[in-house]
């Protein structure tokens, strides 16, 4: 019983996430960021308009996007503590490009001529390829 109640908390979850983008903290993740450059102060104000500009993105991209990637790539953005939606549309849009890249080489070999097929004779030359 208790495995159904945590298949269900998850199916819910899930379902919430790809209805619309999550809400991070980033005040805490350029908090974080800080550090890093000195404890200037333009770079935390920096880190606040390049998350809300990735928080404006995510939220007019985000339905274009596999649940699937948004779950895993939502995981990712959480390890270490500091989600940013920098780093999320980064992680959807790199996923979203290896779909389609493998998408688009499944269709090349597919076609005639492509690396799949045979020429009618055989031979290799003519094809290009030195051996310098």
């Amino acid at each position: 019983m208790r495995f159904i109640a945590i298949v269900a908390s998850l199916l819910v979850a899930t379902a919430a996430q790809a209805g619309s983008p999550p809400k991070l903290d980033i005040n805490a993740t350029c908090r974080r960021a800080q550090p890093l450059s000195g404890g200037q102060k333009s770079a935390f104000q920096g880190c606040i308009d390049d998350e809300r500009e990735a928080q404006k993105e995510l939220a007019k991209l985000w339905s274009s996007f596999k649940a699937s990637a948004q779950s895993n790539c939502l995981q990712v953005t959480r390890i270490g503590g500091a989600p940013s939606y920098v780093e999320l549309v980064t992680c959807l849009q790199l996923d979203k490009q290896a779909q389609e890249a493998a998408r688009e080489n499944r269709k090349s070999l597919d076609l005639p001529g492509g690396p799949s097929s045979t020429s009618g004779t055989g031979s290799t030359s003519g094809t290009g390829s030195t051996s310098d």
